[in-house]
């Protein structure tokens, strides 16, 4: 629909693109809210400490964000950009689970 309003109407179509953007984002934040009160409800039951659960939470969000930043580079023809976001991106989300890694390590010396 934007393709065809942007060939007689660049303005309309940049505000329907705006529009449906902003309709995606309500609806991912609802959504979102939705999957935190439920993974909150399942840390609760099983128990888990906050320190093991937070450094993978944290880690998804990483990495959702450094797809969209790398999505959104490549399609301004950034492609050297793009893999740098996304090197960075995987830097962030390994130094994000270190003390998970090195409470691990910790477990696994005093079994040992």
């Amino acid at each position: 629909m934007t393709l065809l309003l942007k060939k007689y109407a660049p303005e309309l179509s940049l505000l329907l693109s705006l529009g449906a953007g902003l309709c995606a984002a309500l609806l991912c934040s609802r959504i979102a809210g939705e999957l935190k009160q439920t993974l909150q409800t399942l840390v609760s039951a099983a128990s888990l400490e906050s320190a093991a659960v937070m450094p993978v939470l944290k880690c998804v969000g990483i990495a959702l964000v450094t797809e969209l930043a790398g999505a959104l580079c490549k399609d301004a023809g950034e492609s050297a950009l793009a893999s740098f976001v996304e090197l960075c991106g995987s830097l962030c989300a390994l130094y994000t689970t270190l003390p998970l890694l090195r409470s691990l390590l910790s477990v696994i010396d005093e079994l040992v």
